[in-house]
């Protein structure tokens, strides 16, 4: 006869290993005197247990080895020997939620709790099951119950402000989080920093900042927290501060060339275009061949006029062999169309367009560029190749929809193309304001000052839509309402003769 109380020391030595809990017949460690029939039940009952304990240990391995599907089977086996073990049903519903078997996980969980009622391991599991479902309500109820029977189990508490979270209940995430730093276990960094997001989604950027600096204060080191900080900061336009703890989050991390690219426009932003082009040098010289970094750099300095230098960081790029040759020419081409050598930038565009005659950034900015030449019918048949590619792609429909209203001209089509446009970025401000001017073009008025006006109201301080609404008010006969949008557009772009010429033509009631 094999020695039983062997093989029970082996598989639940294995069991044990697993950090798992296995039925208590299972680990009995003393050997009671017994009558030669109960013997006989003993046998067999540990015969039983042995295979049972035998397959939950090799579901175990296949789990390691990620073989989910043998370790289903295995646990299967085991529960067939020994129905009412926690662990086994507990192991067999993870598996089954790892293979996206919802129901199955959730069945098996529902056995392990009845098993186990006070037990939170299955409510978790199932809290976790109605999550994948979206049904957060059952989650919430399910971690709820936990946190009813345990008020300070920083678990349950963390997984139900987090579901909150994913639901968009920011003030209920953030009451639950406040609710676990009244306990001593829960003043952690994490949750401190956990609030001050919740607080950067609610709006509330001076409790959001308190929480990021008890995040620091509790865990110098907390890069993330500097880097959160540092966004707040700079979503509110507070340059120094944003610079001051990216720069701390720089010092106590890996150099990482992304974040050195960030900061250069942060600089940029804050007016320091020499620390800005020197954060832009670190984030190439991590990493030479990735493009972006020259192109962010040459960028900047064409938006300061500083052409000759734009070019110079871009010629280093080519000549650095980066990755992705096109969207160097691509910036070549937008920084000779900026200066007005369009010649120039038409050679780059074809040079991209030899490389990939499918290229519909290519083509669109290629199509721009003769729109400013006056070369109406390559412009035309450039956007026309960009949309037989991408039939919906916005920027294109608005750009040659806004170009027959400018001609007077397909205005039919111009309307069903700056429709598409906003189909997919309805609350764009230039593409409302192309649609008003089609309106206009088509004598259409009050759908025209309709559009124009909420165009207005998106963009407020744009010269060109205000001129626009200016032109519907003055053909309506409403010469205040048009002189009124009139200046205004005056005041943002005072280089803008034509407007001048209409507010005389205004203030001398000539029509």
């Amino acid at each position: 006869m094999f020695n039983i109380r062997k093989i029970y020391t082996l598989l639940v030595f294995l069991a044990l290993l697993s950090g798992q809990v296995v039925s208590a017949a299972a680990v009995s460690s003393g050997v009671e005197e017994m009558d030669e029939a109960e013997e006989e039940a003993e046998i067999e009952s540990g015969e039983v247990l042995s295979r049972a304990l035998s397959h939950y240990a090799m579901g175990i391995i296949y789990d390691h080895e990620n073989l989910v599907e043998n370790a289903i089977e295995e646990y299967g086996k085991a529960l067939k020997l020994d129905p009412e073990v926690k662990i086994l049903h507990i192991r067999l519903g993870a598996d089954y939620l790892m293979m996206g078997k919802a129901e199955e996980a959730m069945e098996e969980f529902e056995k392990a709790e009845e098993l186990d009622p006070e037990g939170a391991e299955a409510k978790f599991l199932k809290a976790l099951t109605f999550t994948m479902l979206k049904d957060f309500d059952e989650a919430a109820s399910e971690y709820q119950a936990i946190i009813e029977n345990d008020p300070e189990n920083l678990k349950a508490l963390s997984s139900l402000a987090d579901l909150y979270v994913l639901q968009e209940k920011m003030k209920e995430a953030a009451g639950i989080y406040e609710r676990l730093i009244e306990t001593e276990e829960g003043r952690r960094p994490l949750v401190y920093f956990n609030l001050g997001v919740i607080y950067t989604k609610m709006d509330k950027a001076k409790k959001a900042a308190g929480y990021f600096s008890e995040a620091l204060r509790l865990a110098p080191n907390y890069i993330e927290a500097y880097i959160a900080l540092a966004v707040l900061y700079e979503n509110q336009g507070e340059y120094e501060l944003a610079i001051d703890n990216y720069e701390k989050a720089i010092e106590r991390s890996r150099p990482n060339k992304r974040l050195y690219q960030h900061i250069g426009g942060v600089y940029y932003e804050a007016g320091n275009v020499e620390e800005a082009a020197s954060y832009y040098e670190s984030a190439i010289q991590l990493d030479r061949k990735d493009q972006d970094s020259y192109i962010e750099m040459a960028y900047m300095y064409a938006r300061e006029e500083m052409m000759e230098q734009s070019l110079e960081v871009l010629e280093k790029a080519l000549q650095a062999e980066v990755r992705d040759e096109d969207k160097v020419r691509l910036a070549i081409g937008y920084v000779f169309s900026t200066s007005g050598e369009y010649e120039k930038a038409v050679k780059h565009y074809r040079k991209v367009l030899e490389a990939n005659k499918e290229s519909k950034r290519a083509l669109f900015l290629l199509g721009a560029v003769y729109e400013k030449m006056g070369r109406w019918e390559e412009a035309v048949a450039s956007f026309k190749s960009v949309l037989n590619l991408d039939p919906d792609n916005a920027e294109t429909c608005n750009y040659l929809g806004y170009m027959y209203a400018e001609k007077g001209v397909n205005l039919d089509e111009a309307l069903e193309l700056i429709k598409r446009a906003l189909r997919f970025d309805p609350e764009n401000g230039a593409y409302v304001d192309s649609l008003g001017w089609v309106y206009y073009k088509k004598g259409m008025l009050d759908e025209a000052a309709l559009y124009l006006k909420k165009a207005t109201e998106i963009i407020e301080n744009d010269a060109v839509i205000r001129d626009h609404l200016g032109d519907v008010y003055y053909r309506k006969g409403m010469e205040e309402k048009a002189a009124a949008q009139w200046e205004i557009a005056l005041e943002l772009n005072p280089e803008r003769d034509d407007i001048k010429d209409k507010l005389k033509k205004v203030e001398k009631g000539v029509r």
